[in-house]
């Protein structure tokens, strides 16, 4: 094999490669991505309002949500929900990370037991352990993407908008990525096969036209293969870098998360703290641009709640 049919096998092996992980990406990332990013749109919900989405969502299979007056004599507690004239109860685990386990799903099993309700429905945009699952056949389990299947469908159209252009975002670095990999890996194999070839062939003639063909091409496609991106803030850097940058800001002394979806203010100076300047650093971060903020003013004047965004 010649040095420079070796460095065109290199190059078709990365062609071949390319389009094999592009296809994988759109085909089947780009679907992943979206069901990543309408659960962490879940996650940053309050709890009551995910609730009210189930208990929306399982009016499909049979479920009626519960009457003011059904409420009123319970009295406060977990949401309950009611199928066949029988209660049932609903509650919702926030947040990614979360994992029901199975000593969790017995717990919550005895709770509905005590609270002589016929079975629970429990919710997490999180995942459950497949042991959970099977705690009493009157338990339900909704976690990660059966969640969203069963809740995606009532969010509005704006917001599948949203979830569909950050997909395509996240799908577009994947392929950056994935054409300088392969070109790069491509390039490498030419490379290898070349100096097979001087191996094979260890001629004057073959040693001298080596180096040339496969560095002169290499250097070209690797100053024209695109750079891999930069990735984006993970939500633990935004939260980190919101509290530095509120504190700075005039009128605040100090900012922390009291909560993954409260970040609580404590102003200097309530007359000099500017909305304004709030928002501005929110909704530079995608991720938490509509987290709750709580403003704390010196003395006892009232706190104060806002929000820049809405999801």
């Amino acid at each position: 094999m010649t040095p420079a049919a070796a460095l065109a096998t290199g190059l078709a092996i990365a062609l071949v490669a390319a389009i094999a992980w592009l296809a994988y990406i759109w085909k089947v990332r780009e679907a992943r991505f979206q069901v990543e990013e309408g659960l962490r749109i879940l996650s940053g919900m309050r709890w009551r309002e995910l609730s009210n989405l189930v208990v929306d969502a399982l009016a499909l299979s049979g479920f009626e949500r519960e009457t003011p007056e059904q409420q009123a004599e319970r009295g406060a507690g977990d949401v309950h929900v009611y199928r066949d004239g029988r209660p049932w109860v609903l509650t919702c685990r926030q947040g990614l990370a979360h994992v029901i386990t199975r000593p969790a799903a017995e717990e919550f099993l005895r709770a509905v037991r005590v609270g002589h309700a016929a079975g629970g429905v429990l919710v997490t945009p999180g995942r459950a352990e497949p042991a959970a699952r099977e705690v009493a056949p009157n338990i339900e389990v909704l976690d990660g993407e059966s969640l969203w299947k069963l809740v995606g469908p009532l969010l509005p159209p704006s917001v599948h908008t949203e979830i569909a252009a950050h997909a395509r975002a996240r799908a577009l670095r994947a392929s950056g990525t994935a054409l300088a990999t392969a070109t790069l890996g491509g390039i490498a194999v030419g490379y290898a096969l070349t100096r097979l070839a001087v191996v094979e062939d260890p001629s004057p003639a073959a040693i001298a036209q080596a180096p040339i063909a496969a560095s002169a091409p290499a250097r070209a496609t690797v100053a024209n293969a695109a750079p891999a991106p930069v990735a984006p803030m993970s939500e633990d850097e935004e939260r980190e870098a919101i509290v530095r940058e509120i504190a700075r800001l005039p009128g605040v002394d100090k900012a922390l998360w009291s909560t993954r979806s409260t970040l609580q203010v404590f102003l200097d100076d309530a007359a000099v703290a500017d909305d304004a300047a709030l928002c501005s650093v929110m909704k530079r971060y995608e991720l938490l641009r509509a987290s709750r903020l709580q403003l704390q003013s010196p003395g006892t004047r009232p706190v104060r709640f806002m929000q820049c965004a809405v999801y």
